[in-house]
C-alpha cells in the first residue's frame, strides 16, 4: 500500500494559521500594483525595457520574502524563447474576383499575423472557403470540413461555437476550447490551409472590435520552439462590417451563412472571391522570462509535490494611442493579479509553520499573447508535472468591494471545487457557477495551460452581489471596467476598493492550504476532458 494514503486523512490541519488571514492589507496590495502598472515600466511588453523592469523587481521581491529559486539552474528565471512579428501598417489586402475588387485597409477592416515567421508573404489569388465554425469535434459528431480537401485555401470562419440550449451540446449557451480563435487557427493548420481568417463579432468574441484592434495591431508574439512548415501563412481578424461587404461581393449573405453553419450537416462552402495582396512583417527572436519562487513544504514525504500559483506580469506596452495615451499599463490586468500573487507568496514564506506540500510561485509571461508563459511552462516544467498537484491562477482583483458570493473559472470541473465549496462554506459565502459562460473565461487564462497537461486547476474569479457598498458605486465601477479592458485607461485609480480583494486572498489562501494539506492528490471529475491526461501523467 501506498504510505501516502495509509496516513489517516485528517491527521493534517486543513485550516491555515490565523496570523496567515491577517497578513495582507489594501496597502500591500496597492504598493506593488503601483510599481508594475507606472509609466515607467511602459506596458510591460514581452522583452521590453519595461518587461525587464519588471522582472527585476519581481524577482528583488522574491528574494526578499525569502523563496527559494525554482526556475532554471539555480535561478528564480525560465528564458521564454519567443518569436516576435510587427506587420507593416500599410499592408492591404484585397478580396474579390474579376468583375469587382474591395480592398481591406489594416487595423480598420482587418488585422493579421503569420504563423511562417516570413518577412515577406504575398498572396496570389488564394480562394476563400467558408468553413461554418471551422470545427472538428468527434465526441460531438460535428466535422465542419467533411474531409474537404482546404489545402492553400484561405479558411473564413465564425468565432465562438454552435449555440445551443442543451449544456451537453458545446456547453448550450458558454463555450469550449473549439469556440476559441486559438483552436480555430490550430485546426486550420492542421488542415493544410494557407491561412485562417476569424470574424469578429461582439457577441461572439465577448468584446468589441476595438480591442483586437490595440490588441493585434502591434508586435504580436509566438512560442519559438516549434517547426513553421505547419503554420499559417495568414492568421487574421476581419471586422462584421468588412466580412458582410465581401461575402456579398460573392453573392452571399453573413446572415445565412450563419444560419447554415448552425447544423451539423454543414458542409465547406468556396465562396468563389479570392484574396491577393502582399504582408511585410519585422520578424525577430527575442527572450522574456517566467519568474518562479518556492515554499518548501514541511513534510518529508509530501514536500515533493507542489501547488503552483500563477500570475501573468506582462501587458500590451506601448502600443495604439488613444486620447493621446499609448502606454497599455494593464494596473487590472494583470498588476493587481500578480500583486496578489506576490503577496501570497510572502504571507505563506512568512508563515513558521510552512503547509506539507511545496508552493510555487510563478509570474508567467505573455499571456497576452495567448498564454505563452504557462504555456512554455506547463511543457517544459522546473519540477516534474506529475508532482504538481493544482494550479491556482490569479487574474484581476475585485475593486469593487466585499460579495456574498464567489465564482472561479473551472471549479465545477475537478475536486478542487469541492474544496472552494467547504472554503465557502467557512467564510458564509455562496459558490456560484460561471456568470458568463458565453465568453469562455476558462479558456483565457494562463490555468487553461496546466489543465491542457492534466494538472487540475481554477483561476479565481469574484462575485456578484457585493455588500455594504453604494449601488452607484458598484455600477460606474463595473461599467468602468469594461471601457478599460486592454486600453490605456487601466490606470491604477484612488478610487479603487481592496475589501473585495482581501476577501479574495482570504479565499485563495484557506484553498491553497486545504490543497496543500490534504494527503489525496486533486483530480478531475469523471469523464472531464482532462481526465484521461492527469491519469496517464501520474502512471508514468
Amino acid at each position: 500500500m501506498n504510505i501516502l494514503f495509509a496516513i489517516p486523512l485528517m491527521m493534517f490541519q486543513l485550516s491555515p494559521p490565523s496570523e496567515a488571514l491577517k497578513f495582507i492589507t489594501a496597502e500591500k496590495l496597492r504598493s506593488h500594483i503601483a510599481v508594475l502598472a507606472h509609466d515607467s515600466l511602459e506596458g510591460r511588453g514581452p522583452a521590453s525595457t519595461g518587461d525587464k523592469k519588471a522582472t527585476s523587481y519581481i524577482v528583488s521581491q522574491f528574494k526578499k520574502f525569502g523563496l527559494k529559486p525554482a526556475g532554471d539552474k539555480g535561478s528564480y528565471l525560465q528564458k521564454v524563447p519567443l518569436v516576435g512579428v510587427t506587420v507593416d501598417k500599410a499592408t492591404t489586402l484585397k478580396i474579390g474576383n474579376a468583375q469587382q475588387q474591395m480592398e481591406l485597409a489594416y487595423s480598420t477592416d482587418f488585422v493579421a499575423t503569420t504563423g511562417t515567421y516570413e518577412p515577406l508573404i504575398e498572396f496570389r489569388n488564394a480562394e476563400l472557403v467558408f468553413v461554418g465554425f471551422g470545427i472538428v469535434a468527434p465526441e460531438q459528431q460535428w466535422n465542419d470540413y467533411k474531409d474537404v480537401d482546404v489545402r492553400g485555401k484561405i479558411l473564413v470562419m465564425l468565432n465562438n461555437d454552435p449555440s445551443s440550449d442543451d449544456p451537453k451540446f458545446f456547453a448550450g449557451k458558454g463555450r469550449t476550447y473549439y469556440g476559441r480563435w486559438t483552436y480555430k487557427y490550430e485546426i486550420a493548420a492542421e488542415k493544410g490551409a494557407l491561412g485562417a481568417i476569424v470574424i469578429h463579432t461582439t457577441p461572439s468574441a465577448g468584446y468589441r472590435y476595438e480591442v483586437i484592434q490595440n490588441s493585434w495591431s502591434r508586435e504580436m508574439f509566438d512560442l519559438d520552439m516549434h517547426s513553421t512548415s505547419n503554420g499559417l501563412k495568414l492568421k487574421a481578424w476581419t471586422t462584421e462590417e468588412a466580412t458582410r461587404k465581401y461575402v456579398q461581393l460573392a453573392g452571399f449573405n453573413l446572415d445565412s451563412l450563419t444560419a447554415k453553419a448552425q447544423y451539423s450537416s454543414f458542409k465547406p462552402i468556396p465562396l468563389g472571391i479570392t484574396l491577393n495582396g502582399i504582408m511585410k512583417s519585422v520578424v525577430k527572436r527575442i527572450e522574456t522570462n517566467n519568474i518562479i519562487g518556492k515554499v518548501e513544504g514541511s513534510d518529508p514525504l509530501l514536500k515533493d509535490q507542489y501547488v503552483i500559483f500563477t500570475a501573468h506580469y506582462d501587458h500590451f506596452g506601448i502600443g495604439r494611442p488613444i486620447n493621446g495615451d499609448s502606454i497599455y499599463n494593464g494596473a487590472l490586468d494583470n498588476a493587481s493579479g500578480t500583486s496578489l500573487m506576490m503577496n501570497l507568496a510572502e504571507t505563506f514564506s512568512s508563515l513558521k509553520e510552512k503547509p506539507k506540500r511545496s508552493l510555487l510561485f510563478a509570474a508567467v509571461a505573455a499571456e497576452e499573447q495567448g498564454l505563452l508563459g504557462s504555456k512554455y511552462y506547463a511543457s517544459n516544467p522546473t519540477v516534474p508535472a506529475n508532482k504538481i498537484a493544482a494550479n491556482i491562477n490569479t487574474d484581476v482583483i475585485n475593486i469593487v468591494g466585499r460579495t456574498s458570493d464567489i465564482s472561479f473559472q473551472g471549479s465545477d470541473r475537478s475536486s478542487l471545487g469541492n474544496d472552494l465549496a467547504v472554503v465557502a462554506k467557512e467564510m458564509n459565502l455562496i459558490v456560484k457557477p460561471d456568470q458568463a459562460p458565453e465568453q469562455g473565461g476558462f479558456y483565457r487564462s494562463d490555468h487553461f495551460s496546466f489543465a491542457k497537461v492534466g494538472i487540475p486547476a481554477m483561476s479565481m474569479g469574484g462575485g456578484r452581489e457585493v455588500i455594504g457598498v453604494d449601488t452607484a458605486f458598484v455600477r460606474m465601477m463595473r461599467e468602468r471596467g469594461g471601457k478599460i479592458y486592454h486600453q490605456p485607461s487601466d490606470e491604477i485609480s484612488n478610487d479603487w476598493n481592496y475589501d473585495g480583494a482581501l476577501q479574495q486572498a482570504e479565499i485563495v489562501i484557506r484553498l491553497a492550504w486545504r490543497i496543500a494539506n490534504t494527503i489525496e492528490m486533486p483530480y478531475w471529475n469523471s469523464g472531464d476532458q482532462f481526465e484521461a491526461v492527469r491519469k496517464k501523467s501520474l502512471a508514468q
